[in-house]
Formats: C-alpha cells, structure tokens, sequence
C-alpha cells in the first residue's frame, strides 16, 4: 500500500481544505487492515472499481470491477474506524477543515449526512469529475484537476460566531467550558449546540473533546517519548492523567501507553493509523 499527501498550492483553498491523499494497494498486496481515529475534520473519500461495504464504524473495500465508482463523507467521528482493504484499490480521500466544506455546498452540511458513512455526490459533475482524476495517470495533472475542481465551487462562508467559537476550542492555553463560550459570544448553549450541528455535524462538547485529543496526539507524536502522560496531561489542559487517559480510552478503544506503542503517523500526525495484524 502506498500514501501520498498533498497538501493545497492554492492559498485561496488552504483556508478550506489540510489536505488530501491518495491511497493505491496493487492486486497481489496482502489485504490490509487498520484503525483510524476521530477527527474534526469532514472526509470525503472517493473509489474507482471498489466495492464499499459500510457498517457502524466498519469499512470494507475491495476490488470490484463491476462498481465503477463509490464516494463517502464521514462528519461524525468519535470512534475509531476499521478499515479493511484487498485487492487493487485506487483512492482519493480529501480532508475538510472544520466548517472548510460548507464553503462549497448549496446547503447545510447536515443535510448532506444521516449516517456514519453517507453517500456524497454533492453536484451534477461530480461522479464524472472524480472518476477522470482517479483514472489520470499523470500525477501532476491529477493534483491540477482537483485544485480547479474546487475551486470551481468555492461559494464561501460565513457565520457571526462559529469561525471565532472553534479558535477559542482550538486554543490549548485556554480551557474555554462551553457555557464561558456561549456567554462570551452572547448566545444561550442551546443555540450554540444547535450550529455545531447544522454545520459541523457534532456537538461542541464532541468538538472540544477531539479537539484537545488531536492536539496532545500531535505534541507526543512531534516530540516522541520526550513527553510523558502527566506531562501531556497538563500541557493538553486535561484536569490530570486520568482524565487524558478516560478520553483516549473513549475515542480510540485503548490506553494511551498502548495507543501511542502501535500508532504509524503521516504528514506531522495528521493522519494516524493504527495496523492491525
């Protein structure tokens, strides 16, 4: 299996999209099997002749000539995802920022996902666009179609406080409760909680929790075994060691000590996986 991560040339889309990559295992590769990790970002992913079988937090591809093109969108993440992967794959997986896809969408996000893996065919063009990239063999030219692709249907968005409301979750020095948000931002929790799940399809609570797990995911994984778990704790702004180790329990199904053994990072821990033997 091989994985390639690009991240936007266009400055214009980095303020929407971290990234993107492209994932291809050939036929005679062993069949693959791994974990991932909640995220606050929105996930599209995108398949050429893959039959996709979904479950509750369960994906299982595999090469099917007859299905000529599958494409996913994952918002609510707070479990771990299994993946299980045979025969030859070809596939695209973008990386929305949080509220990032709402600035290319006619509607609401919510509106576009009723379960953990929704189907996504957002526009007319869409099918027809991503099968063209996925089927390009030149790898440049593959990057030039996606960038203009999106670009193309960048509209824009704007809300009178979630930008600033996810700035100040996003913040490790400061441990915003989410009542102290609504108050600071002058609206009841209620509203708040309402927004979040209009257009970021998870509550706040949800958001800060995986919020604060990426950020100390990505400070152990940058500084290695240099960053004990109190120490972590702390810098994270948890209340103490038991209360990081109950919340990686909760979105990853293990301990940090064992988590942390066994994870494979790409890109400065953005994407995290872990291979299941």
């Amino acid at each position: 299996m091989e994985i390639k991560f690009i991240k936007p040339k266009s400055k214009i889309l980095q303020k929407h999209i971290e990234g993107y990559y492209f994932l291809t295992q050939k036929r005679n590769e062993p069949e693959v099997e791994y974990l991932t990790f909640p995220n606050n970002y929105s996930i599209i992913s995108v398949y050429e002749k893959t039959k996709c079988e979904f479950s509750e937090n369960k994906a299982v591809l595999s090469e099917n000539a007859s299905s000529p093109f599958c494409s996913d969108l994952i918002c609510h993440y707070k479990k771990p995802i299994h993946l299980s992967y045979s025969g030859s794959i070809n596939e695209l997986t973008f990386y929305f920022k949080p509220l990032g896809l709402n600035a290319f969408l006619d509607n609401n996000l919510c509106i576009y996902t009723s379960s953990f893996f929704s189907k996504f065919i957002p526009f007319d063009d869409y099918q027809t666009v991503m099968q063209t990239i996925l089927t390009e063999e030149n790898f440049q030219i593959k990057i030039d179609l996606i960038e203009n692709y999106w670009l193309s249907k960048l509209k824009g968005f704007t809300h009178p406080f979630l930008n600033e409301i996810i700035v100040d979750l996003s913040d490790i020095n400061n441990d915003y409760s989410i009542n102290e948000l609504a108050k600071k931002h002058n609206i009841s929790r209620q509203n708040l909680g309402k927004h979040f799940e209009t257009h970021l399809c998870k509550s706040p609570s949800d958001f800060k929790k995986i919020q604060r797990f990426r950020e100390a995911l990505k400070l152990k994984t940058s500084k290695k075994s240099a960053t004990n778990l109190t120490t972590l704790s702390y810098d994270m702004l948890f209340y103490d060691q038991s209360h990081l180790i109950k919340d990686f329990k909760s979105l990853t199904g293990l301990s940090p000590k064992k988590f942390f053994e066994n994870l494979t990072s790409h890109d400065d821990g953005k994407i995290n996986w872990l291979f299941l033997q």
